[in-house]
């Protein structure tokens, strides 16, 4: 008749596989839990140890004062005058940030100004909209200005005229906010 036990040759814990010189162990074989919590513990301090390491957590050259440096944020520095004026003091060795949400200005601008300045520290720019109070405080917050020159403005007059909320809300109120 059939029987449904078999005769094994080896005992359990010499069974392994060796294909090109690699032994690969029973699966039925128990976890070694102690090994796996070392490794796991070892790479989770390394992580640790490199995202301290990383230039994430250090302060920006932008967010603390230096002797001899004056740093200005440029309130729509990527518009006409804002981008003029920001050449001119990045010319005269100011340190410049440009925040500006882009509704009007020109990221070409910014980039070209980039380009003439590639120096670190030297400009940096920001996606940001001045009517966010939040991201407004997190810009001073991170950053230790000098001076703010403030050219962040919608200035169509026929616009103004059909839309003088807008205006106010953008001109007025973005400028209490600053």
């Amino acid at each position: 008749m059939f029987t449904f036990t078999r005769a094994r040759s080896q005992g359990r814990q010499n069974r392994s596989l060796s294909l090109g010189g690699l032994d690969y162990a029973d699966p039925k074989k128990k976890n070694n839990y102690l090994g796996k919590f070392l490794l796991t513990a070892s790479l989770t301090a390394l992580c640790i140890f490199m995202i301290k390491q990383s230039t994430f957590n250090t302060p920006s050259v932008f967010s603390r004062h230096e002797p001899g440096v004056t740093h200005v944020l440029v309130t729509g520095g990527a518009g006409y005058i804002g981008s003029h004026a920001a050449l001119r003091l990045l010319k005269d060795s100011y340190r410049v940030t440009i925040v500006d949400n882009l509704s009007r200005g020109n990221l070409g601008a910014v980039k070209i100004l980039q380009e003439l300045f590639p120096e670190p520290g030297r400009l940096q720019f920001i996606y940001a909209d001045l009517g966010d109070a939040k991201a407004v405080n997190k810009i001073f917050t991170e950053n230790a200005f000098d001076a703010v020159m403030h050219f962040a403005a919608v200035a169509y007059v026929g616009e103004s005229t059909q839309f003088p909320l807008k205006y106010y809300h953008n001109i007025t109120s973005n400028t209490l906010v600053v």
